[in-house]
């Protein structure tokens, strides 16, 4: 009996990329797909978010699974270039792939070449040009609209996550309080290992979103602060670039930590002024965001499976 496997090496920190990989294992089942969601014997619990998915713990791999294998896992890579079993490299992050996981790619014998998962077209270019003729399939992540919805966004505040950008978030802090004294007292609020039902809640109430994306194939935080209703300024981290325009938001050069401060400036005088400027900035963030979505997701997760493991399905889509 076919089954599909992804495998995962969580911490217990939030870490959207475990995220994605336990959504992947949900909606497979839905669909009547037999999935699993296997991680190490290591004691982990993840506590900031809610699942549903089957899981098992350092048990070992059937002769006909197949096995999903995160591209940052390095010594997991290089063990299953070894295995006959059917590979999947998941590429969630182009930079950590190629920081981590491609020199063991070359350790896949002709004929046991890994099919590559990509979230987005960026990261999926990247892979088409350093695995030259691999079969790269785009199963993008996604703002859950299920969980991150339009909310009240009445509370002139900036929401933040600095996870990636601890020094620019001061810089850009100190830099707005004297270039811009009007926003002197803007109230921050930062968005740091809360569950993730309280951070779409944080999000709902925010007016402003602080992007602090760095080294991203997309940059879900911003995303999912679109669907939320915020209006976001800030960074775009290589990844923004696939959706953040000028009608969106206000977008600034990576690094350039000034010119982030004034776009946030800006982002704030537009909330406070209303209007229709800051109806069509929300109208088109949030149209934005819903080419991210969960429903969106879910018909390329089906289609691709659907190709590749028919066999792995059991049971009726039940969604």
């Amino acid at each position: 009996m076919t089954r599909i496997v992804y495998l995962s090496f969580p911490t217990g920190a939030v870490a959207g990329g475990q995220k994605v990989i336990l959504r992947h294992v949900e909606a497979l089942n839905r669909m009547g797909f037999e999935a699993i969601w296997w991680r190490n014997t290591d004691k982990v619990d993840l506590t900031w978010l809610d699942f549903e998915a089957p899981t098992e713990v350092g048990t070992r791999f059937r002769p006909d699974d197949i096995l999903v294998v995160p591209s940052d896992a390095p010594n997991a890579i290089r063990t299953l270039a070894q295995d006959r079993r059917r590979t999947v490299i998941f590429e969630q992050n182009q930079f950590s792939f190629l920081n981590l996981g491609l020199e063991q790619v070359d350790a896949f014998a002709p004929g046991h070449s890994p099919v590559f998962f990509a979230v987005g077209a960026i990261n999926a270019n990247t892979i088409r040009r350093v695995v030259p003729g691999a079969q790269v399939e785009i199963v993008p992540c996604f703002a859950d609209e299920r969980i991150f919805k339009p909310g009240a966004n009445d509370l002139l505040q900036a929401a933040y996550s600095p996870r990636k950008r601890m020094g620019e978030t001061r810089i850009i802090r100190q830099f707005l309080s004297k270039a811009h004294p009007r926003h002197v007292g803007l109230p921050w609020v930062e968005i740091s290992n809360q569950p993730e039902a309280e951070v779409a809640e944080i999000l709902g109430r925010s007016a402003l979103h602080l992007s602090l994306p760095r080294f991203e194939s997309v940059g879900m935080t911003t995303l999912e602060a679109m669907a939320c209703g915020c209006v976001s300024a800030g960074f775009m981290g290589i990844g923004g670039r696939q959706y953040m325009t000028a009608e969106n938001g206000f977008w600034a050069p990576d690094d350039d930590c000034e010119a982030a401060a004034d776009a946030l400036a800006e982002a704030a005088d537009v909330v406070a002024t209303g209007g229709a400027r800051l109806a069509a900035l929300r109208d088109a963030a949030r149209a934005t965001a819903d080419q991210w979505s969960y429903a969106r997701f879910l018909i390329k997760l089906e289609e691709v499976w659907e190709r590749l493991a028919p066999e792995a399905r059991r049971l009726p889509t039940r969604r």
